[in-house]
């Protein structure tokens, strides 16, 4: 276990001294942290537990607000970082919504959660009761792609004011400061606005109950802040593509690739003629993708293939754009890719772009001038190619701004990710100060 209690702050210019106090209850495992100094940073190992040995390094600077404290966001980061929480690992899911329900609870929050089924709880936290509305919800997801392991293979480690570690970008980082938003909200927005926190257990790789319960989300809510990590250089999203996996069947008829080859129908000959075709839709619309990732088919090397399968990755910037793909891909399959072998397009569910629309524009103005009244750098938006919860919450008509979380990079790379912390505080101070405005609008 990391422990990060017993900090004490001297101030005496020109020098910030970071004093260490070590407990006498600490156990043997746990070894003292050397403490260096410079005239604007200073360098701290951790107290830590043999098996985790991770260090940490931060400069003071960020630490000198009354509400925000970097120890305690450290310390409350790794109790996040230490759980694995790969989609699909219900444990790690449920661990993680049980300490977010404590902590929303302690702030007088109203906190439900769902199952989705596969994916563990997911949660909603709320500044009032019995919400059907939300005028702005603050939208983060629990679940990363790192294997179960990594959280103790690569727990948190922090040097220079960098965090790496098993998902700390993607999305821990930005989970815990959606939390520290939460703490101090200015009044005027609690008053005035239903705010919802929506964490989603099943962003990663989605499943049908995650879906579901995101586009029951979508349709009550007028404004969503996604909290997905924010870009390096100041970047935030106001558009991402749609994604969706498109999966082509195809049966052909079976027959000895020796004895009587004419009787057979190869279905691997016709998916091999369909896929260039199908790939070539994509170059008739702008920024369309259509990638033949996944390929399988046949039995065995002397048995002519009655069936194959092909899956696309499909990416768009809009939703008439996919429809209009959608049904030419549909088109070719009916008329069929080679005499007498039949094909079928399947898909879970229509996917949605994350439209950059004239809603979402108003609420990156408003971002803007947040920005312009805490003197932080004007944001740099964003047009991308990946997916995020904002999409279904654009899907439902609200108006989004993306990546408005911590600062991070190399995600879904454990040994690289990283999450700048540098960013925390402004990240949170901007939070609080889109809702005001929010709340300021709503007034007038």
């Amino acid at each position: 276990m990391l422990i990060i209690k017993g900090y004490e702050l001297t101030r005496n210019a020109p020098l910030t001294t970071l004093k260490r106090k070590f407990s006498s209850k600490a156990t043997s495992s746990i070894t003292k942290g050397e403490l260096q100094m410079t005239t604007r940073r200073k360098f701290v190992s951790g107290c830590l537990a043999a098996s985790l040995t991770p260090s940490f390094a931060f400069a003071a600077a960020n630490d000198n607000a009354s509400d925000f404290d970097m120890k305690q966001y450290v310390k409350e980061l790794n109790e996040l970082v230490s759980i694995d929480s790969k989609s699909g690992h219900v444990e790690g899911a449920n661990k993680i919504a049980d300490i977010l329900e404590k902590r929303f609870k302690s702030i007088g929050w109203t906190v439900t959660t769902r199952d989705c089924a596969g994916r563990g709880k997911a949660l909603i936290a709320t500044n009032t009761p019995n919400q059907d509305h939300y005028d702005v919800v603050l939208s983060v997801h629990s679940d990363t792609v790192q294997p179960v392991g990594n959280a103790q293979k690569y727990p948190l480690t922090i040097k220079d004011n960098i965090a790496h570690g098993a998902g700390v970008a993607d999305d821990k980082s930005s989970l815990n400061a959606v939390w520290w938003i939460c703490k101090k909200i200015p009044p005027e927005a609690l008053k005035k606005l239903n705010i919802a926190v929506i964490v989603n257990p099943g962003e990663e790789s989605g499943s049908p109950a995650s879906r579901a319960f995101m586009d029951e989300q979508a349709k009550k809510t007028d404004i969503a802040l996604v909290y997905e990590p924010g870009r390096p250089g100041n970047g935030f999203v106001r558009s991402r593509k749609g994604s969706m996996f498109l999966t082509i069947n195809f049966y052909g008829r079976p027959a000895h690739a020796g004895n009587n080859p004419q009787d057979g129908r190869n279905a691997i000959e016709a998916m091999a003629k369909a896929i260039p075709e199908i790939k070539a839709i994509a170059s008739e619309y702008k920024d369309v993708t259509l990638n033949a990732d996944v390929v399988k088919g046949g039995t065995t090397p002397n048995t002519i293939a009655e069936d194959a399968t092909v899956v696309f990755d499909f990416r768009f910037f809009n939703d008439q754009t996919r429809d209009a793909v959608l049904d030419k891909i549909e088109a070719l399959c009916k008329r069929g890719f080679a005499p007498d072998v039949t094909s079928e397009l399947k898909y879970v569910a229509k996917s949605s772009a994350l439209s950059h629309t004239e809603k979402s524009q108003k609420l990156i103005e408003l971002v803007d001038q947040a920005s312009k009244d805490l003197n932080q750098p004007a944001p740099k938006w964003m047009d991308v190619g990946g997916a995020s919860d904002g999409n279904r919450f654009s899907g439902g008509g609200a108006a989004v701004a993306c990546a408005m979380g911590v600062v991070g990079g190399d995600l879904h790379n454990p040994e690289k990710e990283w999450s700048d912390l540098s960013t925390v505080k402004p990240r949170i101070e901007l939070g609080r100060k889109v809702l005001e405005l929010i709340a300021k609008n709503k007034a007038n």
